[in-house]
């Protein structure tokens, strides 16, 4: 790939993995981050790093400038206000810049409710789609990798608990953030695709006790799968985002929940992509290694 590549949140959980992947395959990367430190590694690996921040839209139109294809993905946050902020601003960059073609990550899935944190996602599609600048949208599933979080994975290490706000049996195609970068990189070479928006998930519907049982026997020894009802869910997210937030997140889960499965058939977008899924107990062996 000669053209140049923007990839916002270079060094976040979902930009790391694509400008990896980029880099793996000798593309020119223009990593955009907001601490130059962090993307030491992303400097000595041949990216060319630019300091910018999603809401300044002069240092946006600034990185975009002279770049032919931008993989959008924003930071996984609750300020639904700023997120759409921080999306239209890129868009009005990739605009400014005239680039060949953008790929959006959505970062999480948007239902047809009357939910704001699907609100705010599908108001930036929609400005996307409404650029002029050529696009393909990926909405993804949960990701794996919220089990490595500070919320999530001390229950899994110290006490044996995969707590989560799904009901046991729930199915949900859960997609790690590297098959997510996976579909990103491929979605650049595929500029036939523009107009296109899919949802994007792992390889297998998996239910929380599936996962438990992968987690027990990758760790070697009992991991339970604990389901919080969205009620209990929203009263634990208050003292840390507010009443608000919280419940428009608790809303986000009821609405997942009432649709009965989260589940999606990709054998034929892996097929179409190219991407070769990784298998959830190799995702466990890799994030706790032995």
């Amino acid at each position: 790939m000669s053209e140049t590549v923007l990839v916002y949140g270079a060094t976040g959980t979902q930009g790391e993995p694509v400008a990896r992947r980029l880099l793996d395959q000798g593309a020119h990367v223009r990593a955009l981050v907001r601490d130059e430190g962090r993307a030491r590694w992303l400097h000595d690996a041949g990216a060319e790093i630019v300091l910018g921040d999603l809401a300044d839209p002069v240092s946006l139109e600034v990185a975009s400038k002279g770049a032919d294809r931008v993989v959008l993905q924003l930071p996984l946050q609750y300020d639904f206000g700023l997120h759409q902020t921080y999306g239209l601003n890129a868009v009005d960059a990739a605009r400014a810049a005239g680039v060949d073609l953008v790929v959006f990550n959505t970062s999480a899935h948007i239902l047809a409710a009357d939910v704001e944190v699907y609100r705010v996602r599908q108001t930036v599609v929609d400005a996307l789609q409404a650029s002029g600048v050529p696009s393909i949208v990926l909405r993804p599933t949960f990701y794996l990798d919220n089990f490595l979080g500070p919320w999530i994975r001390p229950g899994i290490d110290n006490d044996g608990i995969l707590a989560f706000p799904l009901p046991s049996s729930f199915e949900m195609s859960w997609i790690s953030a590297d098959d997510a970068a996976a579909f990103a990189v491929a979605a650049l070479d595929r500029p036939d695709l523009a107009g296109r928006v899919l949802d994007i998930g792992g390889a297998e519907p998996l239910t929380g006790d599936n996962i438990a049982r992968c987690l027990s026997a990758a760790l070697g020894r009992t991991i339970r799968y604990a389901p919080i009802t969205p009620d209990d869910y929203e009263r634990a997210l208050v003292p840390g985002f507010g009443a608000a937030v919280a419940a428009e997140v608790a809303e986000q889960v009821r609405c997942i929940v009432a649709q009965g499965t989260g589940a999606l058939d990709m054998d034929a977008t892996y097929r179409e992509f190219g991407v070769e899924p990784v298998q959830l107990i190799r995702w466990i062996e890799s994030h706790w290694p032995h």
